[in-house]
């Protein structure tokens, strides 16, 4: 056999031993178990806003239409893949402060207590999984309300309190900012 052959025999029973350490290594925990608003991250880190609407189409819209309401998707999540992948709840707060800051970095006006249902004062994320869903529900009426049209809307939603893991260091506010005539004109496309 030549020195060419050999070393490529070689070659291939190293990538297989290399394969075969490899099994199992998948399941493995990796990353840190920190808890996040994702929405808070859609800027990709630089900062905590969150248009709705944001993108074009049925499929890219970060909103519900319901009969009566218009849900804004919001969410929490935790990171790390961790084979002790306990439940968790977190509270759900708004801040005046906070949302007196994204105003003044985002601009707009806070958002109106009316103009907005309660949040949930909690979420639950479930043994086995990541994350769960909420939602900022806006009342169809208020949102096609022309007291309302033209405004953009600003709340700092926030999430403080787990029951497991901790809190990131970064992205548990969102700077929710509701563009009126926007969502308006999303919603009649839908």
């Amino acid at each position: 056999m030549n020195m060419g052959k050999k070393f490529v025999l070689f070659l291939a029973s190293v990538c297989m031993m290399g394969f075969a350490a490899c099994d199992g290594d998948g399941d493995a925990d990796y990353g840190f178990g920190k808890i996040y608003m994702p929405q808070a991250m859609q800027s990709g880190g630089l900062n905590n806003s969150y248009a709705v609407p944001s993108g074009d189409g049925e499929y890219t819209y970060n909103f519900r239409v319901t009969a009566g309401y218009v849900k804004a998707v919001l969410g929490v999540t935790r990171s790390g893949k961790l084979s002790d992948a306990r439940g968790f709840s977190v509270s759900v707060y708004t801040s005046e402060e906070e949302t007196a800051a994204a105003v003044s970095q985002f601009g707009g006006e806070p958002m109106p207590s009316d103009f907005y249902e309660p949040l949930p004062r909690s979420v639950t994320v479930p043994s086995g999984k990541s994350g769960e869903v909420f939602y900022l529900e806006i009342p169809r009426s208020g949102l096609s309300d022309p007291a309302n049209a033209g405004k953009k809307y600003v709340l700092a939603v926030g999430i403080s309190d787990p029951t497991a893991y901790e809190l990131a260091e970064t992205g548990t506010v969102t700077a929710v900012i509701v563009d009126v005539d926007a969502l308006n004109d999303a919603v009649e496309a839908l």
